[in-house]
């Protein structure tokens, strides 16, 4: 069984993605919500059709909703970010633990703007940085 999710877009970031979107190898979308960070990065995920995700990022839906009532009912998967990759496997138990819930009112406004994040070699900072001239783009290195 492949167990490796890629992140599709990355809705909130600090440090380390804190919410994501993710896919596995048959196209399935996740919602991943960070609750964990030390020693390794972990995540909560729920599966989420388009409709639904669609709902939450244009500030319809609660991040808390969709994680007390996901559309698979008492589906939850544990992810943890090891070796460069992103790895799920299902939760044990129906129901997920207060302090890996979201706070209630977390929503997304549709007109803010999308954080891309580009891994360039050191041996490319010049590109990087005709990029950035260029287009206005905020990095840090």
């Amino acid at each position: 069984m492949n167990n490796k999710l890629t992140i599709d877009r990355i809705l909130d970031f600090c440090d380390v993605p804190q919410l994501f979107i993710a896919k596995d190898a048959f196209e399935t979308t996740y919602l991943c919500l960070l609750y964990e960070d030390e020693p390794s990065c972990q995540y909560t995920a729920i599966r989420i059709s388009n409709s639904r995700l669609q709902e939450f990022i244009s500030g319809e839906k609660d991040l808390r909703d969709l994680f007390i009532s996901p559309e698979a009912p008492s589906e939850y998967f544990d992810v943890e970010y090891k070796d460069d990759n992103y790895f799920f496997e299902p939760h044990i138990g129906a129901t997920l633990e207060e302090e890996r819930l979201p706070l209630s009112g977390y929503k997304i406004s549709g007109d803010e703007h999308e954080a891309i994040v580009v891994r360039i070699p050191v041996k490319d900072r010049s590109l990087l940085k005709d990029i950035v001239r260029k287009f206005g783009w905020a990095c840090v290195f």
